[in-house]
């Protein structure tokens, strides 16, 4: 009854690997960000120290 076969693989595979794609967008952007607010700290701490 609940056998995998070529038909249900064509509509699980994409939703899977979206699902997938999020994910690491996700910890992508969380990284990009952390790197932008410490380089944005940087700036105002050097910009406080003149």
């Amino acid at each position: 009854m609940f056998g995998v076969d070529k038909y249900n693989l064509i509509s699980f595979v994409p939703s899977v690997a979206v699902i997938g794609v999020s994910i690491v967008l996700v910890f992508v952007g969380i990284g990009v960000l952390k790197k932008m607010m410490a380089q944005d700290a940087a700036k105002a701490a050097a910009r406080d120290a003149e």
